[in-house]
């Protein structure tokens, strides 16, 4: 994974070889000099540190955060005689096997930030599909889950609730109602607006598969020439329909990419939807309205609580607290948000990467909360940058579910 020939990697390289050499470590982990001039030769531990961490300006307690992490890793491997592979081989069942060596080794809040630091790692390949999968998802939870809530907890009113990826995925699968998880991965995958998913009919989403020939409503023509992904009618208030929905807030339309995870909760929840024959073809529903046998359109307030309700059930919301600041859909909206970002930062900045594009100004097009330049700028390159946005998309983890 080489630098982008943009950048003078000589000089940075010195630059933060000699800041290592300040903190009597090396420069990336299991490097012990400092005279690099080729990223090339970078193993997958040290190309993260470098664009994670060199790149990012993170500080030292960070930077060294890491490299505990790693180097335990390395000591868990060179130690075992059960585990018979370099520290970036390794699998799911050494994974759990070093999750549970840690813990005698580090206290339980060290060993937990450790592993959610090589989540991260494994992660940011997976993202761009570099690793089929990530060994140390959803390890954290196993290890501390009543500290991690604490200190959920105890976070000030004006600092944004922080959750570890491994443990949003490990909310999301582990939530019951086929409804409810779809809701929950559409606003992390794609961040749109609570009231816009609510707003969303079958008619607004174009799925290229069998299943969905028979089971799904033609797509909206606005759709005919795209496969896999969702539209949002900016022409869609509050006065669209009877039931508390809100409108839909962006200037213009938009086309946002679906990828693979969420195709199949789609067809998932398409096939065990129930079936309407008015004019209405909701994606999300609420059953046994009171004196009404049939179903209605999902409210925004009602699926806004849903959200809060699994947010509380995992320690991310506290009463009082600015709507802002817990985790509720504006919080979905802000993680697709930095998710994204620093997914097609790293695409930007890779040679081997046809991304050239501002990635701001790209995820502001996708939440179409933007000036009309900002958006038709998207629109002009619409296709590029869906192509770009599919593969980089929070990943939930649904393999053997």
């Amino acid at each position: 994974m080489p630098m982008s020939s943009e950048v003078d990697v000589e000089a940075e390289m010195h630059e933060k070889a000699q800041e290592a050499v300040e903190m009597n470590e090396p420069f990336v982990p299991s490097i012990g000099h400092t005279d690099i001039d080729d990223t090339n030769k970078f193993s997958d531990f040290e190309y993260y540190a470098w664009e994670e961490y060199y790149t990012q300006h993170k500080g030292r307690a960070s930077i060294r955060q890491f490299y505990n992490a790693v180097s335990k890793l390395e000591e868990f491997i060179e130690q075992s005689d059960r585990v018979n592979c370099s520290p970036e081989d390794i699998g799911k069942r050494e994974a759990k096997r070093f999750a549970r060596w840690i813990t005698t080794n580090v206290d339980n809040r060290t060993a937990s930030v450790y592993i959610n630091q090589l989540d991260n790692m494994a992660q940011f390949y997976v993202s761009d599909g570099y690793y089929p999968g990530n060994p140390f998802d959803g390890l954290t939870a196993t290890i501390d889950t009543e500290i991690n809530k604490n200190r959920s907890r105890s976070y000030q009113d004006n600092e944004r609730i922080t959750v570890e990826d491994s443990r949003l995925r490990e909310a999301i699968r582990s939530t019951h109602g086929t409804q409810k998880i779809v809701l929950l991965a559409l606003l992390v995958k794609t961040g749109i607006r609570i009231s816009e998913a609510c707003n969303l009919d079958w008619e607004d989403i174009t799925i290229e598969h069998d299943l969905a020939d028979d089971l799904l409503p033609e797509p909206r023509f606005e759709l005919s020439d795209y496969s896999d992904v969702i539209y949002i009618d900016s022409t869609k208030t509050e006065e669209t329909y009877d039931s508390d929905t809100e409108g839909n807030k962006r200037k213009v339309d938009s086309r946002i990419p679906i990828d693979a995870e969420l195709k199949r909760l789609l067809l998932w929840h398409g096939m065990t939807r129930e079936r309407r024959f008015d004019d209405q073809n909701p994606v999300f529903m609420i059953h046994n309205q009171p004196n009404n046998k049939s179903s209605a359109r999902l409210s925004t307030s009602t699926a806004w609580k849903r959200v809060v309700q699994l947010a509380k059930e995992y320690g991310w919301h506290e009463t009082g607290r600015s709507e802002l600041r817990n985790v509720t859909p504006h919080w979905f909206r802000a993680k697709f948000g930095s998710y994204m970002e620093t997914r097609l930062e790293a695409a930007n900045k890779s040679p081997e990467s046809d991304f050239s594009a501002k990635p701001r100004d790209v995820i502001k097009g996708i939440r179409g909360d933007v000036s009309d330049d900002v958006a038709e700028g998207y629109r002009l390159r619409e296709d590029d940058h869906i192509k770009h946005i599919r593969p980089r998309q929070f990943k939930i983890g649904l393999e053997g579910v």
